[in-house]
């Protein structure tokens, strides 16, 4: 004998089952595996009218800066949890702080922090598309400024 009719089981199972998808996705685009943060710090001057071939997927964005020369002088990639730090050493004893924030709609959250010493130089969050990038213009260095190509995906 059982006490309560079959259909209200159907429909509270269903609703469960709804309701695991749900999180399931939801869960999904949080992106829990971390962030693979590349940061590739380019040396924009006017010496010579070089551009460093392993620059050219960003090319007509690296142009509207208006330097005559191009070139990849460092590269670094790191894995990083969300809410995490990643730091990056550089050249001229600065230090980029990247932290994922959060992954939405395909598009990145990261805060950033650019430091020089114990003086901070730029603080702010960055948006950008799953396996995209954004280039930062940053301070003088050896004859040109530093620019600081900031990239990240989430697998």
């Amino acid at each position: 004998m059982n006490p309560l009719p079959k259909f209200p089981w159907r429909i509270l199972l269903c609703s469960l089952l709804l309701w695991l998808f749900a999180a399931r996705l939801g869960a999904a685009e949080r992106a829990p595996q971390g962030v693979q943060v590349r940061i590739g710090t380019i040396l924009a001057s006017n010496e010579s009218e070089d551009f460093d071939p392993k620059l050219s997927r960003m090319k007509n964005q690296l142009e509207v800066i208006k330097y005559s020369s191009y070139r990849l002088i460092k590269e670094e990639s790191q894995r990083v949890g969300w809410r995490s730090n990643a730091v990056f050493e550089i050249p001229g004893g600065r230090s980029l702080v990247v932290v994922p924030q959060e992954y939405r709609n395909q598009r990145l959250a990261l805060k950033v922090r650019l430091i020089e010493g114990e003086k901070p130089l730029l603080d702010t969050t960055v948006r950008l598309r799953n396996r995209g990038y954004f280039l930062l213009g940053g301070p003088a260095h050896e004859g040109g400024v530093l620019i600081l190509s900031i990239s990240a995906m989430t697998p």
